[in-house]
């Protein structure tokens, strides 16, 4: 047995359920506090932190998936077993396996009580491994809302923890959509500069010209428009963080020009002849792995090895699952305001199938669909729309479409009805459901189809 004792909340008004976990659990390494109902629950949890969370999904306040929901909203990631006597429920299950690690099934067995709890437990070891990371992370930028179980991730995450508070330049990278630039943020509001300015920009999204423009601003009459001199973006981000994003993408005439910038932080504005100075820490981002570049020549050795003090790896979802639960118990909690939807069984299981091409930031974008499509608090497959393009309803396929010129284009009244019968389609042909999601009266909404010949 550890030397460590574990804290274990017992959430569940019956006495004798309270005992005899207890015991099982103290047997364990637990100490355990019994409550009686959430609102027991939620003072204990002020008072104390715990490893452990066991929960009865009928309390005599409230329902106890209801209760987890409001604890994850409240960025409380703890590990959390349900105690439910109908795991079978899909409103049950499909929340638990949102929210929980597990549960357990009433009347249950002793053996898989106390192996239930040390499984969980080992889940969230290694968080309490790095308790100061998570704390720092979630004192300055709310990061325990999405505490991430991968191993990998957790390294970036520490990484950024120690690096904040100094001036060294980080490279973040990692697919599109694995969440670099909030990572970035969080460096920045771990730093001493969080008071200060945080300023990103796409360097994929410029010619050299704008580009050039936009880091280092231009005096008036440096070009036809220029009728007012204008600060760059090192200017504005000075004392504070400047995010360059897609820096893959540079072009090797800018590179020489931001190696100048990176090396003593002074650059000149376009049409300007006066130095200026500016003190930045820059954080950079790449979805293209940058020692690659360097051997074809895509990208400078000496930028390169300027920038990429603190390398960071953001990996992909489809490399880390174990993330994919308290993700979306984040998204649910961030795109149901109310806290009724909940996951069916096989939408979770599709979730968890799914490869995720677009990273998390597809994930949200799935959830926050599904919240809206659905019209029931259960959220079904068909709600999640997953490995498809979302097209109109009736279009043809991507593959089926030839290239052709504007005056091929759909009209704005042929866009309207595609997208009317979508979210018709997406509703099962419901048209309340549809006319409220559309922000039009049903009314209106039978006429359209009316002269839709629908």
């Amino acid at each position: 047995m550890s030397a460590k004792k574990w804290r274990a909340l017992i959430v569940d008004d019956d006495p004798d359920v309270q005992r005899l976990v207890a015991s099982v659990l103290g047997k364990g390494g637990f100490d355990c506090v019994p409550t009686d109902s959430a609102t027991q629950a939620l003072e204990a949890l002020e008072e104390q932190s715990f490893d452990l969370l066991l929960i009865d999904r009928k309390l005599p306040d409230t329902d106890g998936v209801h209760l987890l929901r409001q604890l994850r909203a409240q960025g409380i990631s703890t590990a959390a077993i349900i105690i439910t006597a109908h795991p079978s429920v899909p409103t049950a299950v499909g929340a638990l396996q949102s929210l929980a690690f597990d549960y357990l099934q009433k009347p249950f067995d002793t053996e898989e009580l106390l192996a239930k709890a040390q499984r969980a437990l080992a889940s969230d070891r290694v968080v309490d491994e790095n308790l100061y990371l998570w704390e720092t992370l979630a004192a300055t930028y709310g990061w325990r809302h999405v505490l991430s179980r991968s191993p990998q991730a957790q390294r970036a995450y520490i990484m950024a923890a120690q690096a904040a508070p100094s001036r060294a330049p980080v490279v973040i990278e990692g697919e599109t959509g694995v969440g670099k630039e909030y990572l970035a943020h969080a460096i920045h509001y771990m730093s001493d500069r969080a008071d200060r300015p945080f300023v990103p920009l796409n360097c994929g999204g410029f010619p050299d010209e704008l580009l050039e423009n936009e880091l280092f601003g231009h005096e008036k009459g440096a070009f036809t428009s220029a009728n007012a001199a204008k600060a760059g973006l090192c200017e504005i981000a000075d004392g504070g963080t400047l995010f360059l994003d897609e820096i893959s993408q540079m072009s090797p005439t800018m590179q020489i020009k931001l190696l100048r910038f990176v090396e003593d932080r002074t650059f000149t504005r376009l049409g300007g002849t006066e130095p200026r100075q500016v003190e930045v820490r820059i954080i950079a981002a790449t979805n293209q792995p940058l020692p690659e570049m360097l051997e074809s020549g895509r990208f400078r050795e000496d930028l390169y090895y300027r920038l990429n003090v603190i390398p960071l790896h953001l990996p992909a979802l489809r490399a880390r699952p174990e993330d994919i639960k308290p993700f979306v118990a984040h998204f649910l909690a961030q795109f149901d305001v109310e806290g009724r939807k909940q996951i069916a069984e096989p939408a979770w299981d599709a979730l968890k199938a799914y490869t995720w091409p677009g990273n998390l930031r597809e994930l949200r974008n799935v959830i926050q669909r599904a919240v809206v499509l659905a019209v029931a608090d259960t959220l079904e497959e068909k709600h999640l729309l997953l490995g498809a393009k979302v097209r109109a309803a009736g279009s043809p396929s991507p593959s089926a479409v030839q290239p052709a010129d504007s005056s091929a284009l759909p009209s704005l009244e042929e866009v309207a009805k595609q997208h009317i019968l979508t979210v018709l389609a997406a509703c099962d042909g419901d048209k309340g459901a549809a006319a409220e999601i559309l922000g039009i009266s049903r009314s209106t909404l039978n006429r359209r189809l009316t002269e839709y010949g629908r």
